[in-house]
């Protein structure tokens, strides 16, 4: 039987966990191999709390504590990305995968009389903002590796 893309992407993230805790001295686990699995089977943002319940619904035994350890170690190794999309809960954070994505940026749809319950994250990416981006190098003289932007709105109705 053949791999799909998936199975291929999962053999190289999991590659690339191996090679950066073998360089930092940090444990090889299982565990974070699971977490790391579930995090690029899912395609959406998602948040600790979702990842835990996920976690717990498949039966696998991991602590919220880890969750929170290990997502700071994907962050780090370049494996997953943070947002701040404004929702009620200021302490609250979405991840999303990002070794194979694209750059992209985010459009926070609100729910309607809502105080920042979030409806829908809209991903987009639009050819003018790198536009943007290579005029703000010219004009400070910088290489920018990296942005985010974010709109935030509700639906017209």
């Amino acid at each position: 039987m053949e791999a799909t893309q998936k199975d291929l992407n999962l053999i190289t993230i999991k590659e690339v966990l191996r090679q950066y805790l073998l360089q930092k001295g940090f444990r090889n686990t299982p565990e974070r191999y699971t977490i790391l699995e579930e995090i690029y089977m899912m395609d959406h943002h998602f948040n600790v709390d979702d990842l835990y319940l996920l976690m717990m619904q498949k039966k696998y035994h991991v602590s919220k504590a880890t969750i929170y350890n290990t997502i700071e170690i994907f962050l780090d190794a370049g494996l997953i990305r943070k947002h701040q999309f404004g929702e009620k809960t200021l302490s609250t954070s979405s991840y999303e995968k990002s070794y194979f994505d694209k750059q992209h940026d985010h459009l926070v749809i609100y729910k309607t009389g809502s105080d920042k319950e979030i409806e829908e994250i809209i991903e987009f990416c639009d050819p003018r903002i790198q536009g943007i981006k290579e005029s703000i190098e010219t004009a400070f003289g910088v290489n920018i590796s990296s942005h985010s932007l974010y709109f935030y709105g509700t639906k017209k109705e």
